[in-house]
């Protein structure tokens, strides 16, 4: 608990330190992604197909007729659903996707699927005029970097500057320290379940994320300040 960690001195270091690695981190995955993250996205998009059947992993797009069997449709986010694809000569893929998609759902056991091979990886699955993404379909990954600064970086500088002031301090934690820790732990949950709320296969909308996260961001800080705010009886303790 945030009360815990900062009557601590030892803890609040750590915790410090801790927070310290998370924002480093974080701008290390910035300096990465965020210039030329969509490299592999672009590629894939400005690929042509093949003209014959690759023998190695190549740039270009093959597609190739599958028959389906081992069918596993995915519950949600939390299951990961996938095919088992045969081809003629009996090679086989397996094509996992975090979705359930609108493939997996109306596939049955020795249908046919056409599947989408690119650099040795197999990136689509199509049946019946619909398609779906697997697990290998390059994504961009500048907004899936910023949505994820902008979740864990604002929490990070919180409770970094709360961590340092309480070992400046060098006194008991005041109300106000142990809430505004405890709303730099709660903000990631938060900016969590709105990311996944909104990714849609396999797209990652910063823009939309930041609209839904911010007013939700909003309410937490204002009943933060009502809690650190409000003057509690003198025999009330800290949580």
């Amino acid at each position: 608990m945030p009360s815990r960690i900062l009557r601590s001195t030892a803890g609040t270091l750590l915790a410090l330190l801790f927070c310290l690695a998370v924002l480093a981190l974080t701008a290390s995955f910035l300096i990465a992604y965020v210039p030329d993250g969509d490299r592999a996205y672009r590629a894939y998009q400005q690929a042509r197909p093949c003209p014959s059947p690759p023998q190695e992993a190549a740039d270009c797009l093959w597609r190739q007729e599958f028959t389906a069997s081992d069918i596993v449709v995915g519950r949600g986010r939390r299951e990961t659903g996938g095919v088992t694809l045969t081809a003629e000569d009996g090679s086989w893929w397996r094509a996992r996707s975090s979705e359930p998609g609108p493939v997996l759902r109306r596939l049955e056991w020795g249908q046919k699927v056409t599947g989408t091979v690119w650099r040795g990886r197999l990136t689509e699955i199509a049946t019946e005029g619909v398609s779906q993404r697997t697990e290998h379909f390059p994504v961009d990954m500048r907004n899936r970097t910023l949505t994820f600064a902008l979740i864990i970086a604002p929490s990070g500088l919180m409770a970094a500057a709360v961590c340092l002031w309480r070992l400046l301090r060098r006194r008991e934690p005041t109300r106000a320290m142990v809430a505004t820790l405890g709303l730099s732990e709660a903000l990631p949950f938060a900016g969590v379940f709105c990311a996944m709320a909104l990714a849609d296969d396999g797209h990652d909308p910063f823009w939309p994320t930041v609209a839904a996260w911010l007013p939700v961001a909003g309410l937490m800080a204002l009943s933060t300040w009502v809690y650190a705010t409000h003057d509690p009886p003198e025999d009330d303790p800290l949580p």
